[in-house]
């Protein structure tokens, strides 16, 4: 009699689907939905690439099943749709010889660091270095440093933030640049009093560079290694789609990409490296690419994103363009999302206003982003929200808040009442690190997100971010991503969040990871 009558609950609470036959059942697990009328289930079930039903243990059972379903019991193992990063750069960048250097070197560090590799290096390998906010505003560190300490040396430093490069004489040789050259439009090179370039280059003058020294260092194979070795990681962490802006160029990614056949959700933005004059028939966008990125200004970190008031110890820092009708118009020409660089607020001002000054654009429709949102302050929410804002908050990013003048910089709580957030991880891919940063604001304590609103953000939020409104939630209908965590990430102390590693991932309604105890 009991097993008649929850047969009947099933069969009123999913009446289109209690016939079928699922694939994937998960039983005893506490299931977080994302869905805000359902937030908590005990058990889901999965037909073929789809979520055909969640609930209880007892609901999920009497749907039945046939001799290949797939049964898991979880004994309360927690489970999540597939986290959606983002915000990421995956890729393998300008290959050479690591010099040591690190974020928090300094001239001196640079110095011992090239000392310690000359000897004994041949002399063709790039020397590449890693540097960061130190040697970024030691305007002493130039072409003609890089020639005293590594004389007729290819040296490349590049900053952390990827807002930033270094490089020697020898270097800039070898890429056929000299004092002729022109800042490029958004880009720039650093120059002496007497017009010399300095090798200090920045933004859209940046770009090209990276992906030229890139070009000419990899190695066959060495770009499919470090993808295959991204997505390996991804699933590892149950992240089950990714948003790529790559280091580099298109059509390079988009053959690699595919070459190592990942089940990993890949969206590929198009991140130009220059600004294309605009035409009467505007290009095509890049084959495979999904949206449009540009970068509008720098971070704190060396001083480069514009703000209202001064840095302390002064500047405001510099927008890369004097006007953004060109870059709006290249994104709706092509009908491709707009995603925005903005990291100071004088930037999130001044993009705003643009956006609300395009003529006949429905622009909610549009979901326009702008990635880290670090600058959107009190004052400009009521656009944001008229404009339908998606912001990607970039965690790990957190630490740098105290470089910016005063203000409320970096919010996170507050802007879930006026914008939709996303987060992506910019930076180290381990979701649950960034889940821990955006739940513990030491800094700014009333902007800590509650674990439940960092998980959303970072599947929910960033499938609203893409455009996808079939990913995100484990309810009826929705696409087959999940995770099966190894803790209970809402439970757990938050210094223990970043050991956690999915049991099981499941991408498209397949297991691609099984590891459950």
């Amino acid at each position: 009699m009991k097993r008649a009558a929850i047969l009947a609950l099933a069969l009123v609470l999913f009446p289109r689907i209690a016939a079928a036959q699922p694939t994937i059942v998960l039983l005893g697990g506490k299931v977080f939905t994302g869905d805000p009328s359902k937030p908590f289930a005990e058990a889901v079930a999965i037909k073929g690439n789809q979520i055909v039903a969640v609930g209880t243990d007892a609901e999920i059972q009497a749907l039945g099943g046939n001799a290949e379903t797939q049964r898991f019991r979880l004994g309360g193992a927690v489970v999540i749709p597939g986290i959606n990063d983002a915000h990421t750069h995956p890729g393998r960048g300008p290959a050479g010889l690591g010099i040591g250097t690190n974020a928090d070197s300094t001239a001196a560090d640079l110095a011992a660091a090239l000392a310690a590799v000359l000897d004994e290096s041949p002399p063709e390998p790039w020397l590449i270095g890693e540097i960061g906010r130190a040697i970024m505003l030691d305007e002493s560190v130039t072409r003609t440093k890089l020639d005293q300490l590594a004389p007729g040396r290819k040296v490349l430093l590049h900053s952390f933030t990827g807002h930033g490069t270094i490089l020697s004489s020898r270097a800039l040789q070898e890429l056929g640049i000299d004092d002729s050259v022109t800042d490029p439009p958004g880009g720039r090179f650093g120059r002496n009093s007497d017009g010399k370039l300095n090798g200090r280059v920045f933004e859209y003058a940046e770009y090209p560079i990276i992906r030229k020294i890139a070009e000419l260092t990899q190695t066959p194979g060495e770009l499919e290694t470090a993808l295959g070795d991204f997505a390996n990681q991804a699933i590892r962490f149950g992240i089950t789609s990714i948003q790529a802006m790559p280091i580099e160029d298109d059509d390079t990614f988009e053959k690699a990409w595919r070459k190592i056949d990942s089940p990993v959700r890949m969206r590929h933005i198009a991140f130009p490296s220059s600004v294309p004059a605009l035409v009467p028939r505007p290009p095509a966008a890049p084959r495979g690419t999904n949206g449009l990125k540009w970068i509008l200004d720098g971070t704190p970190i060396e001083k480069g994103a514009a703000v209202r008031a001064e840095y302390e110890g002064g500047g405001k820092g510099v927008m890369n363009f004097n006007t953004l009708t060109r870059l709006i118009k290249q994104g709706l020409d092509t009908n491709q999302q707009l995603l925005f660089h903005a990291a100071g607020d004088q930037t999130t001002a001044t993009l705003l206003a643009a956006l609300q000054a395009t003529p006949n654009v429905d622009w909610p429709s549009k979901r326009p982003r702008i990635e880290h949102g670090d600058g959107l302050l009190p004052d400009l929410d009521e656009t944001a929200k008229a404009l339908g804002v998606t912001v990607v908050l970039n965690p790990s990013h957190f630490f740098a808040r105290s470089l910016y003048p005063t203000g409320r910089f970096m919010r996170a709580r507050s802007l879930l009442d006026v914008v939709h957030v996303a987060i992506g991880s910019d930076g180290p891919l381990n979701p649950y690190l960034n889940i821990m940063f955006a739940t513990e604001r030491p800094d700014l304590p009333r902007e800590a997100l509650t674990r439940a609103q960092a998980v959303a953000a970072y599947t929910a939020g960033s499938a609203y971010a893409q455009n996808r409104d079939d990913l995100g939630i484990i309810a009826p209908g929705k696409l087959a991503d999940l995770a099966v965590l190894s803790q209970d990430i809402f439970e757990v102390p938050a210094s223990a969040l970043p050991d956690t590693v999915a049991w099981m991932t499941i991408i498209n309604g397949k297991i691609v990871l099984n590891e459950l105890p």
